[in-house]
């Protein structure tokens, strides 16, 4: 019975100062809080619209990738991006609306499963952002990695916008 009361006080103890030492959040709460809204998209884009071809893996936008698209597409949203690594990835798609299935501004929020594997994907994720600087941005926190990208760099200052957005909603989480 001692036992059981000591186990209960332990448990109840390391819930608390997990809490307090800031340990990852669920990554579904932390990609709420982080998440490109309607209300951020510029002035004449909105919500690309998915082609035919993608809707096979891609099943809306934004969207929260099912284990099957993260499977599929992790090494293609950054070179050698491990799908065994990976927790969740939510995408959001902004397109001009002159050309709706474009992927003009696109927003991935990556949550990773383990601490020790974090930083192997991130050193992949940091590179391919280093050598794309003029069309990338890259936010790192904890195990939470918000990659935003845009294909022509014309739209780059747009991506600055976005991201003084995204840096202070990744700030408050």
């Amino acid at each position: 019975m001692k036992k059981l009361i000591f186990l209960s006080i332990f448990l109840i103890g390391l819930f608390f100062i997990s809490n307090s030492i800031g340990l990852p959040q669920n990554g579904k709460q932390v990609i709420d809080k982080i998440r490109l809204l309607p209300e951020d998209i510029p002035q004449g884009f909105m919500y690309g619209l998915l082609p035919d071809f993608a809707k096979k893996t891609l099943k809306g936008n934004p969207w929260e990738f099912d284990s099957a698209a993260i499977q599929r597409l992790a090494d293609k949203i950054y070179p050698g991006g491990d799908y065994r690594q990976i927790a969740g990835i939510h995408v959001t798609i902004i397109a001009r609306k002159e050309t709706p299935h474009r992927d003009d501004i696109v927003c991935y929020i990556i949550q990773y499963k383990k601490s020790n594997t974090v930083k192997d994907e991130l050193k992949k994720i940091s590179e391919y952002v280093g050598f794309n600087q003029d069309r990338a941005i890259l936010h790192i926190k904890e195990n939470i990695a918000v990659f935003l990208f845009v294909d022509d760099i014309k739209n780059f200052q747009l991506l600055k916008e976005l991201d003084i957005k995204i840096t202070e909603r990744i700030n408050k989480s």
